[in-house]
């Protein structure tokens, strides 16, 4: 008897970055650029101001002791960093890095303002400029699904953790049955028109953003390919019922 198959994602298409591209990076770059002026506006939009609620339970779950030393990858404007920096008991210190120069010069402002000391480095999460074993809490929020390579992306981010540190990753992840329906029509749908409009991409970034969350794991698969880069006790909270999960695994 032949298996059944999973039905081929319906992307938009009307994207000029297409997310199965496997040479998207510096499209990727580009677009993230144009819009990062209104990046965090339309975050706060889209999410009904519940994206940093969820970056806040992320932060929990690393369990900072105090004086670990962070790397928030694919930091964008900073949200995570700043969280991270903020946490009481404190790190030993913070570093975000990403590949898109407004994004980071909009990060560096922002720490300055709030005083806190981060260091942010412009880089690629596939090639990450820090020796191995020199992080306890690598983090990644709505990141991984750019990675040209998700399985090259989490064995990079295991590589510079110590011993015992931990990987958090919160993420959206494709959902089914009637929330499944509801998510994807407000995806698809509704992220598109607004983000497409208050960014005015010409990049038409948030059909990206629709189209790259239909082609990505769900959350029990990405569970299943953070063990096989070799992170331990790995687990998983879905959020926003069910359509955003936060991963997290062990060294």
């Amino acid at each position: 008897m032949a298996m059944a198959t999973e039905p081929e994602p319906k992307l938009r298409g009307d994207s000029a970055v297409d997310p199965r591209d496997n040479a998207r990076g510096p499209k990727v770059r580009a677009m993230f650029g144009a819009i990062a002026g209104r990046y965090d506006l339309i975050n706060r939009v889209l999410s009904g101001g519940r994206d940093l609620s969820w970056r806040r339970k992320a932060v929990k779950l690393a369990s900072l002791q105090g004086g670990e030393q962070v790397l928030d990858c694919c930091c964008g404007t900073g949200d995570f960093a700043l969280l991270f920096a903020a946490h009481d008991p404190a790190p030993g210190a913070v570093t975000g890095l990403d590949f898109t120069p407004e994004m980071l010069a909009l990060a560096k402002a922002r720490s300055e303002e709030a005083r806190a000391p981060i260091d942010w480095v412009a880089g690629d999460a596939l090639h990450l400029p820090f020796e191995d074993a020199r992080f306890d809490v690598v983090s990644v929020g709505f990141g991984v699904r750019n990675f040209q390579d998700i399985d090259a992306g989490l064995t990079e981010l295991r590589r510079v953790l110590k011993p015992g540190g931990k990987l958090v990753i919160l993420e959206c992840t494709p959902s089914r049955g009637l929330i499944g329906a509801c998510a994807n029509f407000y995806i698809n749908r509704v992220v598109p028109w607004i983000g497409n409009a208050l960014s005015g991409s010409p990049q038409r970034a948030y059909s990206y953003l629709a189209d790259s969350i239909q082609v990505f794991p769900n959350a029990k698969e990405l569970a299943a390919r953070m063990q096989r880069a070799g992170f331990k006790e790995v687990m998983f909270r879905k959020l926003n019922l069910g359509t955003m999960a936060i991963h997290v695994g062990s060294v």
